[in-house]
């Protein structure tokens, strides 16, 4: 189910009193946006979020808030130029990444020096 589509039956389960199920809908929503990096359905679920957190109470109001407070975060972060990833994402991004011999810390595979321990390393293999 798309992000959007999920964001409406949100709304729609808020609107009929079922606001629990209107928080875990807007977490699917957040999480199908962050893979495909929609900025739109994190500011909407953010505002749903804080909306249902002003009116409820309890734990849902807590599992709004957040929610609320996780897509503020995305967004300012993608505000300054990071992107936050999905799971598919950080996965490959550790392909891309190689150990210092020196203190063994993860470095990008491009890297001439490791900017933990000041190493110096030969070009990675393949790098022309």
């Amino acid at each position: 189910m798309k992000a959007a589509r999920q964001i409406e039956d949100a709304r729609a389960e808020w609107s009929r009193g079922h606001a629990r199920r209107a928080v875990s809908l807007a977490w699917n929503a957040v999480n199908l946006a962050m893979d495909r990096g929609d900025d739109d359905i994190l500011r909407e679920a953010a505002a749903l979020a804080r909306a249902i957190a002003g009116e409820e109470g309890g734990a849902t109001s807590r599992e709004a808030r957040q929610l609320a407070d996780y897509c503020e975060a995305c967004l300012a972060g993608a505000g300054n130029g990071t992107r936050s990833e999905g799971v598919l994402g950080l996965i490959a991004g550790w392909r891309r990444r190689r150990r210092c011999p020196d203190c063994a810390e993860h470095i990008a595979r491009e890297a001439r020096v490791c900017p933990h321990c000041g190493y110096r390393l030969a070009p990675p293999p393949g790098s022309g």
